[in-house]
């Protein structure tokens, strides 16, 4: 193929993935696929649990997931891990449902740790308000999102600091009447972004 502008060429048909690039790698000419190209820069990941989870009063506990919802490099390891396969910033988003069985508001401590240490300045609190009476108990939901400047192979976990036993991170089955979907009692999803 002779060299010429990029202004010159033809616009290309729908991409395939099979096309080929040229790169430099260690200083040397290499050709990849736009294919590989995709894999290596848009890794992402959906993960949730169907499970409810009970955690410490005084220490504090992983969340975990116990479904894999949908997958492309980022995987969940020990079931609270959530892996990274590149170098690179990834948006770590994630939603917990709470539910209080107590007469009396709780508060719960949330927080991100990046290979096993706490992340500066990523804790909240969130008050899950008081059960009204035996059958309406008290839900709340914290959901938000990090911007994480992470290597390849490291990895996050979500941890949880109930004030009491009485909160846990509840799931919930669908309904049939009003019909809607089950409620998982974590919802992580994490997609690399540069």
């Amino acid at each position: 193929m002779a060299d010429q502008k990029i202004s010159a060429m033809p616009a290309a048909a729908t991409l395939t993935g099979a096309e080929l690039v040229p790169l430099v790698q260690s200083g040397a000419n290499v050709q990849s696929t736009v294919g590989d190209l995709r894999a290596f820069g848009a890794a992402y990941g959906g993960f949730s649990s169907t499970l409810d989870q009970t955690g410490s009063t005084t220490a504090g506990t992983a969340m975990t997931c116990n479904t894999t919802d949908i997958t492309d490099g980022i995987t969940l390891v020990s079931n609270s891990r959530f892996t990274v396969p590149n170098d690179g910033i990834y948006n770590f988003q994630f939603s917990a449902q709470f539910k209080n069985v107590a007469n009396e508001q709780h508060i719960v401590t949330i927080w991100i740790k990046v290979n096993g240490s706490d992340l500066a300045n990523s804790a909240t609190q969130v008050t899950v308000p008081a059960r009204k009476n035996a059958g309406i108990f008290g839900f709340a939901v914290a959901a938000w999102n990090f911007y994480l400047d992470l290597n390849a192979t490291n990895y996050v976990q979500l941890f949880w600091l109930p004030e009491s036993t009485d909160v846990t991170l509840e799931a919930l089955p669908s309904s049939v009447t009003p019909a809607y979907p089950a409620i998982p009692s974590l919802i992580v999803t994490m997609g690399q972004i540069a």
